[in-house]
């Protein structure tokens, strides 16, 4: 073909694509999936994907040429290219946008890695064949010596033979220009697992009847073209049924994707998997491994070299081949949809789609279903249980440490007696502790006591957190940094006072409570390091820590048999929010960190600490009672047309000035509701707002939000997507668009 379709990486310009001519030296090379750079206007030389080949442009066309292919390997096929479309459509944004947060552009700029090998040739050997002296060979006694090393070796990276040699370049260079070795231009994958390169691979474990049982009806199900579900408890062993679905997947010669919610715990999965499978067929994608270690990644998936991907929400986007199962274990976090910035996908909506893609299963499991993904598989009948943990171990049955009595008698009225006495028993038993704070810093706010003002970010209608180990109060949703002030910027007393409790503070008590026990901290404020969240994983599975402390980062996943004792903080945290999901994700975290404790031969124990015991989410929790939960909500979604009797569309308008955003909003809802009139829609599009956001100002932006509830489904959403696409704003206004949002602050 004589030119090649690209689509320009501009955002605006969408799908729409552009013919370029195909210089000869590029004839033989050129691929669909390759990033290539071309001359676009004004704008000089840009980013470009080819997509397709063609011999036809309309005449009178001046066509340019492509100026360089920036990578030979293709990054995509064209059935990528369409799944990306398809999220571009679904969540009313630019394809471009879409296709930048699959493909980081980093992975275009990152050359293949490459390093020199040798190797003896034909004629070296025949040199120490003949058992001949150095002389009659024509060499030195050394360059002999070297001969016979680097027979033993085989090929072998130059500098490590150099090293193991005790060589010089220039000797191996004298022997390359003889003919006695070769030297060859090798390309080095970069495997971010070879922190896991000494594990032994293990077999497969012996499933119970029980996993046996669920394993053989999960295989019936495996054409379904609806998500399979698997609701077992914490501890049920779920990833052992995982596991022999997997073998009998790669067995077939078909490939799985794995996602996990959060890099802690792909990371932990990862190891897990390397251990069963080896960590040749496996590899893993998140945001912290490297840019040169995603783009070797990123190649051999592409390639079909990888049987096993594992990763968090972004692997859902990585090129993986010849797909037949995709599991995304821990289903109802809330960590697999993007908040911010644009696209705001789900990985769990984009892999059911990519399992349509690829007519694979979509097999999702979790101790605490989704709400919604819980009632889809109970009336698709694709719903299995495992409600007993593992061999009949005893669930840690948790208890209530009500805070109005034991409130004041608590260590800062913080931690309560009965859990200070757990913690001791449990630590000086040769056992382990983990306590959950569900917020981070030191304190939650600050506040004046002589005003009741409380210092909010300047540019955020949010209260400062106060962390200790900068000396700084933080906006955690802008990032913004200021010094404690002097005096209250109200009233202009002295007397401020740090308020509330965050993980720094819990870290500091309880190292103050117990200065003798070895204490850590996990949250995202120690993230910065990479492999940080790994090292210190590994730290307290060895029992080289008594208690960690930590967000809901360790309310799943973690696998520790010596862990006996949950503490919960503050259960009631999540269950005020001003939301439609508070309850259930409330009910969530509490469920999953008390699957924590007992998790061995040891019994467990968990102690919740609240001032709303009564709380009817809060209650099942402490039953650990999924069913009896999901009747209590599926009825109070039923009858406010609450997901799942319902999609909801969050449009969201914002302007650093108040009243242009809010009379934007109004436009734009009194055009909806015009239009939803117009064609008979308005009992199945309900449109809510505007209103201000809960969180009525962020970065400097007042916030206005309109939601839509939809009951037409895909007809409802096209109706919705076609009508924002019309939407023209002045440019001082911004708009967002949460399609399926997880929370509408």
């Amino acid at each position: 073909m004589k030119y090649a379709t690209v689509i320009i990486n501009i955002k605006g310009l969408g799908v729409k694509t552009f013919s370029y001519n195909i210089p000869a030296e590029m004839e033989n090379v050129i691929q669909a999936g390759q990033a290539v750079l071309v001359p676009f206007g004004r704008r000089g030389l840009v980013n470009a994907f080819v997509v397709g080949f063609t011999d036809y442009v309309p005449e009178g066309i001046r066509v340019k040429k492509i100026n360089k292919i920036l990578d030979e390997t293709p990054l995509f096929s064209i059935k990528y290219l369409k799944l990306l479309e398809w999220a571009a459509n679904y969540y009313c944004t630019d394809f471009v946008t879409v296709l930048n947060s699959a493909i980081p552009l980093k992975l275009i700029e990152k050359n293949s890695k490459t390093e020199m090998s040798v190797e003896i040739t034909p004629m070296g050997e025949q040199i120490l064949s003949f058992g001949k002296t150095p002389k009659e060979c024509g060499i030195t006694k050394r360059q002999l010596e070297i001969l016979g090393q680097l027979k033993v070796f085989g090929k072998i990276s130059l500098l490590d033979f150099e090293e193991q040699s005790k060589t010089t370049r220039a000797t191996m260079k004298k022997l390359e220009e003889s003919g006695l070795v070769k030297f060859n231009l090798e390309y080095i994958y970069r495997n971010p697992l070879t922190i896991f390169k000494d594990i032994p691979v293990e077999p497969l474990y012996e499933l119970s009847d029980v996993q046996e049982e669920v394993y053989q009806g999960i295989k019936k199900k495996l054409r379904s073209p609806n998500p399979i579900l698997l609701h077992g408890v914490t501890a049920s062993g779920k990833t052992e049924v995982y596991f022999k679905l997997i073998k009998d997947v790669i067995d077939s010669g078909k490939n799985v994707l794995f996602l996990a919610p959060e890099i802690a715990l792909a990371s932990q999965l990862t190891k897990r998997l390397a251990k069963k499978f080896g960590i040749k067929d496996v590899a893993i994608w998140h945001s912290s491994i490297s840019d040169g270690e995603k783009y070797d990644v990123w190649q051999r998936l592409y390639k079909n070299e990888i049987k096993i991907l594992a990763g968090a929400r972004s692997a859902v986007f990585a090129p993986l081949q010849n797909i037949g199962l995709i599991i995304i274990d821990e289903e109802h976090e809330g960590a697999y949809k993007q908040a911010s910035p644009a696209p705001r996908y789900d990985a769990r909506v984009i892999a059911k789609r990519l399992a349509q893609f690829h007519q694979a299963p979509l097999l999702l499991g979790s101790a605490t279903p989704d709400v919604s993904s819980y009632y889809y598989a109970l009336n698709n009948n694709n719903l299995f249980q495992m409600l007993k943990r593992y061999n009949n171990a005893p669930l840690a049955k948790p208890e209530v440490v009500n805070m109005q009595e034991y409130g004041k008698a608590s260590y800062r009225g913080i931690i309560s007696k009965p859990l200070q006495t757990e913690i001791t028993d449990a630590v000086e038993g040769g056992k382990q502790v983990i306590l959950l704070m569900n917020r981070r810093g030191y304190s939650t706010y600050t506040q004046c006591k002589s005003c009741g003002n409380v210092i909010e970010c300047p540019d955020c209608s949010i209260p400062m957190v106060w962390h200790s180990d900068g000396k700084k109060l933080k906006c955690h949703y802008c990032n913004k940094e200021m010094s404690m002030p002097d005096y209250c910027p109200s009233c202009g007393s002295d007397a401020l006072s740090n308020s509330g409790s965050g993980t720094q503070k819990i870290e500091t008590l309880v190292k103050e409570l117990f200065p003798k026990y070895r204490v850590e901290r996990i949250d995202s404020d120690i993230l910065t390091k990479k492999n940080a969240h790994i090292e210190l994983l590994n730290r307290f599975q060895k029992g080289e820590i008594d208690i960690l402390v930590g967000t809901q980062m360790i309310a799943k996943g973690l696998d520790n048999p010596n862990v006996t004792l949950v503490g919960v903080i503050s259960a009631d945290t999540g269950f005020s929010v001003p939301d439609f999901r508070a309850s259930e994700r409330g009910f969530q975290l509490l469920t999953q960190v008390a699957g924590r404790a007992g998790r061995g031969e040891y019994k467990g124990k968990v102690l919740f600490q609240t001032y709303n015991p009564d709380y009817y989410a809060f209650q099942t929790a402490k039953t650990q009672d999924y069913e009896k939960f999901f009747d209590t909500e599926i009825k109070a979604r039923q009858e406010f047309d609450y997901p799942p009797f319902s999609q909801i569309i969050r449009i969201i308008l914002s302007s650093v000035n108040n009243f242009r955003a809010e009379k934007s909003a109004m436009e734009i809802a009194m055009r909806l509701n015009t239009m939803t009139e117009k064609f008979g829609f308005t009992e199945y599009l309900e449109t809510l707002g505007p209103t201000p956001c809960i969180i009525a100002k962020i970065n400097g932006h007042y916030r206005f939000q309109i939601l839509i509830k939809n009951k037409l489904s895909q007809k409802g959403h096209d109706f919705v997507s076609k009508f924002l696409n019309k939407v023209t704003l002045p440019k001082d206004i911004r708009l967002a668009v949460d399609v399926d949002p997880l929370d509408i602050l």
